[in-house]
C-alpha cells in the first residue's frame, strides 16, 4: 500500500513539472555548464549558457535569461527554477520565456 502511495504521488509530482499550469509557469530542474558557447540570435551575436535535463542529455545553449543566477565560469550547477511564459506579445529581441532561480540544488567545479 506504501508502495502505491509513494507511486501516485511521484506520478503527481512528475505531471506537475511537464505540464505548465494556466498562469504560464511550470517548475524544472536543470543543470547549466561550467562555460558558454558563441551562440546568435539573428543580428545579435553573444555567449550563451548551456543547459541539460538530464545528466546524460547532450547540452544545448539558451538565450532564455536567467534572473537571480550568478554563474561563473568552471562550476556546473543544478537549478530547481520557475519558467514563465509572458503573456501577449513581447518585441522581436525580447525572449516570451524567462527563468527564475528557485534554489541552487548543486553547485561543483568541473573536473
Amino acid at each position: 500500500m506504501r508502495l502505491i502511495a509513494i507511486a501516485c504521488t511521484a506520478a503527481a509530482l512528475a505531471a506537475c513539472a511537464t505540464n505548465p499550469p494556466a498562469h504560464g509557469s511550470r517548475s524544472r530542474l536543470l543543470y547549466i555548464a561550467g562555460d558558454k558557447v558563441p551562440c546568435n540570435n539573428g543580428v545579435l551575436k553573444t555567449d550563451c549558457l548551456q543547459y541539460r535535463e538530464q545528466p546524460t542529455d547532450p547540452w544545448q545553449p539558451t538565450y532564455v535569461p536567467v534572473e537571480g543566477f550568478d554563474w561563473k565560469a568552471g562550476n556546473e550547477y543544478l537549478l530547481k527554477i520557475t519558467e514563465v511564459h509572458a503573456k501577449g506579445s513581447s518585441p522581436q529581441d525580447a525572449s516570451r520565456v524567462s527563468w527564475h532561480v528557485d534554489k541552487v540544488v548543486e553547485q561543483h567545479p568541473v573536473q
